[in-house]
């Protein structure tokens, strides 16, 4: 397999970068969760994983993202640009706690 798992979060990660914030998603707090607030959050745990190790308020906060994404996705159900940019998110939240796991981190060095 040529795409390894660290060098497809990194790639997914630097293809995430160039998306827009959706313009919908301001001021929306779908089942209770702030899209910015959620959004920062996760890329912050994403880059941080890309990076090295995270810390266990990290690593809570990729299971709580991820979740929260879930849980909003039915929500932007009508705004494809939305459903799009935190489908893409999640994709790269569970990268990163995979790469955390202790069969991630073996891959890494290998």
């Amino acid at each position: 397999m040529s795409d390894t798992h660290p060098d497809r979060l990194a790639r997914l990660w630097q293809d995430f970068l160039a998306l827009p914030f959706p313009r919908s998603c301001y001021r929306q707090a779908p089942v209770g969760e702030d899209l910015v607030l959620l959004d920062s959050h996760l890329a912050g745990c994403v880059s941080a994983a890309l990076t090295g190790p995270l810390d266990q308020r990290r690593r809570e906060a990729l299971h709580h993202g991820i979740a929260a994404v879930h849980r909003i996705l039915p929500a932007l159900a009508d705004d494809a640009e939305a459903c799009e940019y935190f489908t893409r998110l999640r994709e790269l939240a569970v990268l990163a706690v995979e790469r955390q796991s202790p069969e991630g981190a073996s891959r890494q060095g290998s």
